[in-house]
C-alpha cells in the first residue's frame, strides 16, 4: 500500500482551556481565541486539497474541522467523526483544576506538575501515575490510549486511498501521546491550539513529518 498524508490538527482553544480545567472526555464551546485559532490553521493550511476530513466525536473538534473547511471553502468526498482520535480520558479529575490536580499526583514522587514527572519517568508513566492516583480508577494509560489510536489509524487505511490528503482534527494530550510513541521528543512541547502536525501513513507504521507546527 503507498502511503497517505495526515494533517493532524489540535483542536482551538476553548472555555475549560481557558480556565485551566481538565478536559478530556468532557467538552466545552470554542471560545473567540479558540475559533481564530481554527481560522489561523485554515491559513496554514491553504492551498492543501483535502481528499477527506475526519475529526474526534468531540464538539470542539468537529467545530474545528468545520470552521477549518468553511475557510477553505473545501468540501471534501468523505467527512465524519473518529471517535478512537477522542481525548484521552482523565477519570476523575475531569473538569478539575490542571495545575493543582498535576501538582497532587506528583507530589507522592517529589515533584510538583505534570512536566516534572514526565522529565522524571516519561509520558508512559506519567499517565500511570494518574490512573494510580484516580480514585475512580477509569483515567486511561498510556497503553489503553495507544491501544484506540491504533485501532484508528486502522480505520483511516480502511478509508483513505494511497496519495490522498487527509485533514485530522483531535487533541493535545491524544497528539503527544502519538508522537511520544513514534519518537518525537514532546519535552516542553505540548502541542498548541490550532498547531499542526504531518504525518505520512503507511501499511505498517505511520512518521511525523513535521509536528506542532
Amino acid at each position: 500500500m503507498n502511503p497517505f498524508t495526515v494533517y493532524l490538527v489540535r483542536h482551538g482553544s476553548t472555555m475549560l482551556n481557558g480556565f485551566d480545567r481538565m478536559q478530556g472526555w468532557i467538552d466545552s464551546d470554542l471560545s473567540e481565541d479558540g475559533i481564530q485559532q481554527a481560522e489561523q490553521a485554515a491559513e496554514k493550511l491553504a492551498g492543501i486539497p483535502f481528499d477527506r476530513a475526519f475529526s474526534s466525536d468531540l464538539g470542539r473538534a468537529v467545530d474545528t474541522r468545520d470552521i477549518i473547511l468553511n475557510a477553505l471553502q473545501q468540501t471534501p468526498t468523505e467527512t465524519r467523526v473518529l471517535p478512537e482520535f477522542r481525548e484521552v480520558n482523565f477519570g476523575f479529575f475531569e473538569g478539575l483544576n490542571s495545575t493543582d490536580i498535576w501538582s497532587g499526583i506528583a507530589a507522592p514522587y517529589g515533584k510538583h506538575s505534570q512536566e516534572d514527572l514526565i522529565e522524571l519517568g516519561g509520558l508512559a508513566e506519567t499517565r500511570k501515575a494518574m490512573k494510580a492516583a484516580d480514585p475512580s480508577h477509569t483515567a486511561e494509560d498510556y497503553d489503553e490510549v495507544m491501544a484506540r489510536v491504533k485501532a484508528g489509524f486502522q480505520t483511516l487505511r480502511e478509508h483513505c486511498q494511497p496519495g490522498e490528503t487527509v485533514l485530522l482534527v483531535s487533541h493535545g494530550t491524544l497528539i503527544r501521546t502519538i508522537a511520544d510513541y513514534l519518537g518525537v521528543d514532546t519535552n516542553d512541547n505540548y502541542p498548541k491550539n490550532g498547531g499542526i502536525s504531518e504525518l505520512t501513513i503507511y501499511e505498517d507504521q505511520a512518521v511525523f513529518e513535521t509536528y506542532n507546527q
